[in-house]
């Protein structure tokens, strides 16, 4: 004969009612830009499970989980590259396949070496905000070889650079060049990108910034997030995303 099934008491049923009541909401994150008003982020969660729901943002969220678990068991980034490429197709990076076989040619290919080299998988934002002029200089000369190539744009290096070094670089989208820095004119389409590959490390700086200064709010919502492993830089990456251009394709509340 079946049991009955015991009703929850009450009086904890209420508790847990108050206390869900009384408990904090999360603090809204206001990050600074360069020359525009702050930029108050109030509903972080809302945010990262919207771009969770499209379907190459969550592939490439996963894929970029797994590419750093790979590492970590010795997988050197390099031997990588020709899985990150074509896995930076799932955040719309407009490199061709043509793009990814020249970047597998001796000259392009010893630039990404440079580049994983001097952006190591510990290296962390203080350590970037740390290089001297020479470093960075020698930094900067790789992303430029690798954009120059045909079919390649400063962006469609950093969604690349972003699988391989997700504790580091952001996606550089034009938008969110001109949302953080202002350093171009606000963009109609993300079809043709135009930021040129200095724009590189002035956007590191920013980035690095705002993740050290936001780092415990930021910590806090990465996890809260259940759809996707994000560290702090890949979640203020995926916030910044929406704020800059995501908005634009979200259907409004109610719709």
């Amino acid at each position: 004969m079946q049991s009955a099934r015991k009703c929850p008491c009450p009086i904890s049923l209420t508790v847990s009612f108050v206390c869900a009541i009384l408990r904090p909401l999360p603090m809204p994150l206001v990050l600074q830009r360069a020359h525009a008003q702050p930029w108050e982020i109030s509903d972080a969660a809302g945010d990262l499970a919207w771009r969770a729901s499209l379907p190459g943002a969550f592939g490439y969220d996963q894929a970029a989980h797994v590419l750093r678990a790979v590492q970590a068991q010795g997988t050197p980034a390099l031997e990588l590259l020709p899985v990150a490429f074509p896995t930076s197709w799932m955040v719309n990076a407009k490199a061709t396949s043509r793009t990814f076989r020249a970047w597998l040619t001796p000259g392009p290919f010893a630039a990404w070496s440079a580049l994983l080299t001097s952006l190591g998988d510990s290296t962390s934002h203080e350590d970037w905000l740390a290089l001297g002029p020479e470093p960075r200089a020698a930094v900067v000369a790789a992303v430029t070889e690798l954009a120059a190539v045909e079919g390649a744009s400063l962006v469609a290096v950093t969604k690349v650079l972003a699988l391989l070094r997700p504790q580091l670089v952001p996606l550089m989208d034009d938008a969110a060049l001109w949302f953080a820095l202002d350093a171009l004119p606000e963009p109609t389409t993300a079809d043709k990108p135009i930021a040129p590959p200095a724009l590189f490390a002035p956007m590191m700086d920013w980035f690095g910034q705002q993740s050290l200064t936001h780092e415990a709010g930021l910590v806090e919502v990465a996890a809260a997030h259940e759809l996707a492993v994000l560290d702090v830089p890949q979640t203020l990456d995926r916030l910044l995303w929406v704020a800059s251009w995501g908005h634009r394709l979200r259907p409004a509340k109610g719709s």
